[in-house]
């Protein structure tokens, strides 16, 4: 029979391509089934309507993302148009409490408020009643620290964490450790029982001992791996690449405290789209589960910036001036980043750190420790 097989004309090239789709589809099964190894929940992202929550759940799906929180934000977020305000945050509450309750089973909404409304308190109050499972803060961000012009540990933002506390809120807080640490460490030891993710590695990846401290220091406390718009995602990612084992010894220090997050920000921008979705989740993944991997929003941001520079350097003059001299420094940094990005290292982590991560700490976290 196998002669047969051997001597047919067609027949050896006919088992063969059997061999290879049967492969094929093996590799798919088995990626399907890594991708679904976890119920994973990210813990931290923005939208701006409802418009790409179909898109969202497409992406999710293929990702193995069960659930994602929905924070709110202001316009000034949403939009990044510059201006020291902090508006419009009530509509895109509704709006996200709206998405949850559209789509229950894929979204967990939080809500927000503004220190400087009055009404602050009630407007949190009544966020809750509808459906919110949690609070987002911004004045600890230094975009709006000034906008608000009180400190974290101001008497008018007592009545909040009381309320966060009191109610097992999480309550996702974005504070710049650096300029406002002193102020944070205030209010979480007036609030130890309040539960609090500072995300962005507290916005210290260029310094964990900061986070470190924090973590030792307050056991409610949280931090989450996303990094946000481009140029900070590019360098977040460049940075845990370049220095792993770094990174490998923090996560593995503190497993218990790391949450899954990706702040994409998405809004009706064209380019915010399914495609823009996935590969973007796909290099959060793949920087805490992968040897090496390619990510094109990174090594693509800083090709385009050295081009950009390039391009201005050329047209700068006279070239021996200070001026030009910056415009050429910034193209010769850029080019270097792109060409350490063309491919980054990834930290390799345990299936035990990973379920953590994924899963175990952001149920924890949403049920206020408890």
């Amino acid at each position: 029979m196998l002669n047969k097989i051997r001597n047919h004309r067609y027949l050896p090239h006919i088992f063969w391509l059997a061999v290879i789709i049967l492969v094929l589809i093996l590799a798919v099964m088995f990626q399907k089934s890594a991708y679904s190894e976890y119920s994973i929940i990210d813990t931290h992202e923005h939208i701006e309507s409802v418009k790409r929550a179909d898109e969202l759940i497409k992406a999710m799906g293929n990702l193995g993302i069960k659930k994602t929180i929905l924070i709110p934000s202001p316009i000034e977020t949403l939009t990044m148009n510059g201006r020291s305000t902090f508006t419009k945050y009530i509509d895109n509450n509704n709006e996200i409490l709206k998405i949850a309750k559209k789509y229950p089973d894929n979204f967990i909404p939080f809500c927000t408020i503004s220190p400087n409304d009055k009404s602050a308190l009630q407007i949190l109050q009544d966020c809750i009643s509808k459906g919110g499972k949690g609070l987002k803060l911004y004045n600890g961000h230094s975009f709006y620290y000034d906008t608000f012009k009180i400190t974290l540990d101001s008497p008018v933002m007592d009545p909040i964490y009381a309320y966060a506390e009191k109610e097992k809120l999480p309550v996702l807080y974005h504070v710049n450790l650096t300029q406002y640490g002193d102020q944070l460490e205030n209010v979480l030891k007036k609030y130890p029982n309040m539960v609090v993710s500072i995300p962005h590695f507290m916005v210290s990846s260029v310094d964990l001992t900061k986070v470190e401290h924090i973590l030792d220091t307050y056991p409610n406390t949280y931090t989450d791996i996303s990094f946000g718009f481009d140029p900070y995602f590019a360098s977040g990612l460049r940075r845990m690449s370049i220095d792993t084992k770094k990174f490998q010894a923090f996560f593995a220090k503190y497993s218990d405290r790391i949450l899954f997050g990706t702040d994409m920000v998405l809004t009706e921008l064209e380019k915010k789209d399914q495609k823009y979705m996935e590969t973007t989740l796909t290099c959060y993944k793949n920087i805490l589960e992968k040897r090496s991997f390619t990510c094109a929003p990174v090594s693509g941001y800083y090709k385009d910036t050295a081009e950009k520079n390039k391009v201005a350097y050329e047209k700068c003059t006279p070239k021996e001036g200070d001026f030009c001299k910056t415009k050429k420094q910034k193209m010769e940094s850029f080019t270097k980043w792109y060409n350490e990005t063309k491919r980054l290292k990834g930290l390799n982590l345990s299936s035990e750190i990973l379920k953590k991560i994924y899963v175990e700490n952001p149920e924890r976290f949403l049920g206020g420790n408890n």
